[in-house]
């Protein structure tokens, strides 16, 4: 009785996040459409499997499972392209599910072991592939971020990532059960439910949980504007302008600071600005201003050596403390309070 619900988990997960997604759909955006298609893939899919586990399966309906065995990681590559302002065109996608199909027809009209032996292959390399690419286009997305905004935290997809690099690790033992087959698991009580069932039941719960709750739209909405960069402007005493607003005027203090800040202030566009920064100081606009306001927060713990360090991040222009304590070990290789124990003992003082 228990192996027979654990069995069904994973259908219980997805079919209440399809549900949820189903719900709201027409007022969806592109990535929780395409989301929404995902879970009702995993939906169809871990049923399947629910039964072969069970009950077992009619043989004429292998064809249905294995093409949604073989869709679930492609639909999730659209799902992230779609999140990061990239949609696929409807050909790609037709693309990227070719194989599912091919290897679903070859299985309804044929009885060899051949389309079986397909389908392991095609899994076996679908799903490095989908988390490579998928990981690059996260990191290309968040690079770009980086030269837009002072501070990304609040826009970055770190969780995406996290979750993408979850994925990945879990499929694993995917490929494993793909090359040991449904068979062998069959005949055992346990090694299902502990190498897949239950790990990728929580896998596609937390999956569904952030693609719920993310405000997709507004991601989406960083996307175009990282995509689509004007020009217009000039760069005639570009490099002068940006950096007095920087010395002189310490813009830098600015919580929230954008490029478009930057550019109404010198009247130039975000494209010359980010280029003379990556050009001049060999870094991302949100590294430039970060390195700026580590500099101006070193000064004011010199100044007060008791100061709290919440005090100097607020004061030095980070959005958090958070964000100002990875900036500082990221540039000074250490953290805030060694970096001033260090100060304090190379004046005789004791902290």
């Amino acid at each position: 009785m228990l192996k027979t619900l654990i069995c069904f988990v994973p259908f219980a997960v997805c079919l209440f996040w399809f549900a949820a997604f189903a719900a709201c759909y027409r007022k969806s955006d592109a990535a929780k459409r395409s989301l929404t298609w995902f879970l009702a893939t995993c939906v169809v899919l871990y049923f399947n499997h629910g039964l072969f586990f069970t009950v077992g399966i009619p043989q004429n309906t292998e064809c249905v499972w294995a093409f949604c065995s073989l869709s679930v990681y492609p639909l999730y590559f659209i799902y992230i392209c779609a999140l990061v302002g990239r949609p696929l065109k409807a050909w790609h996608k037709l693309l990227l599910l070719l194989p599912a199909a091919l290897v679903a027809a070859a299985m309804l009209l044929t009885d060899g072991p051949g389309p079986e032996i397909a389908r392991k292959v095609i899994s076996i390399i679908q799903i490095p592939c989908v988390c490579y690419f998928g990981f690059r286009r996260l990191q290309a997305f968040d690079a770009k971020l980086a030269d837009i905004y002072a501070d990304t935290e609040e826009h970055s997809t770190g969780e995406i990532k996290g979750l993408l690099l979850a994925f990945f690790l879990i499929s694993v033992l995917s490929i494993v059960a793909s090359v040991l087959g449904r068979q062998f698991f069959a005949e055992t009580d346990w090694p299902y439910l502990v190498t897949a069932a239950l790990p990728f039941s929580v896998l596609l719960y937390v999956l569904g949980f952030i693609g719920f709750v993310r405000p997709l739209t507004s991601l989406q909405d960083e996307a175009q504007g990282v995509m689509g960069n004007g020009a217009w402007g000039t760069e005639e005493g570009l490099g002068t302008k940006i950096e007095a607003l920087m010395s002189e005027e310490h813009l830098f203090l600015m919580k929230g600071l954008k490029i478009d800040d930057v550019a109404s202030r010198t009247g130039s566009c975000r494209t010359y600005i980010s280029n003379y920064i990556n050009q001049t100081h060999g870094c991302s606009f949100s590294d430039y201003i970060n390195r700026q306001r580590i500099a101006y927060a070193k000064t004011l713990m010199q100044r007060d050596a008791g100061a709290k360090m919440l005090s100097v991040a607020m004061d030095s222009g980070f959005s958090s403390e958070q964000s100002f304590y990875r900036n500082f070990q990221k540039f000074e290789g250490i953290k805030p309070a060694q970096w001033q124990k260090r100060q304090s003992e190379s004046r005789g003082q004791i902290p």
